[in-house]
């Protein structure tokens, strides 16, 4: 009996990959919590803090920590409609009931990254070590306090064959059988 079990990187909107999923032609995926009308399950398996990042040059850049609302003057490098981190940064900033100043929306994190480093605004972003390569300022959220979780998501009213299940279990259990 020959098992293949093939894992696809794929660098598609949240909303799309889970939608394959809800379809049933992937058995998993890694992404943000999908809505609950999906019916599907989803398990938190990593969390990753969201920060501030400016250019160096910007007046937020002498802050270690800053509160949202005084992000709210300043034009800001934002995540398209569809992308995963686009709710998780709006629900940030309906904690303080403020509206950004949307200067230029796109949809994955290392673009806003790059757009901030060269000066197209500032940016809330999941942290991420690549960060640290660019020539920008990044600054703790002080308030509100937030992180974004990754889930595991399946469908558990479908077919998992045996090779599926164990993977999920791997992942569950921390990278290990």
């Amino acid at each position: 009996v020959l098992i293949v079990l093939v894992i696809s990187i794929a660098n598609e909107r949240g909303i799309c990959i889970r939608q394959k999923l809800a379809e049933k032609k992937v058995d998993l995926v890694f992404s943000s919590k999908p809505p609950v009308e999906m019916g599907l399950t989803a398990i938190a398996v990593e969390q990753q803090d969201l920060v501030l990042i400016v250019p160096k040059n910007h007046p937020l850049a002498k802050n270690h920590s800053v509160d949202l609302t005084e992000t709210l003057p300043y034009p800001q490098v934002y995540f398209s409609e569809g992308s995963g981190m686009r709710g998780v940064v709006e629900e940030l900033f309906s904690k303080i009931d403020g509206k950004p100043v949307i200067a230029y929306e796109t949809e994955e994190d290392q673009v806003v990254a790059g757009l901030v480093a060269a000066g197209f605004g500032i940016a809330v972003v999941p942290y991420m070590d690549m960060l640290l390569r660019l020539d920008l300022k990044i600054i703790q959220i002080a308030h509100p306090l937030w992180e974004r979780s990754f889930y595991l998501v399946s469908d558990d009213r479908a077919y998992q064959p045996p090779a599926v299940q164990k993977f999920r279990q791997f992942v569950l259990n921390g990278g290990t059988l």
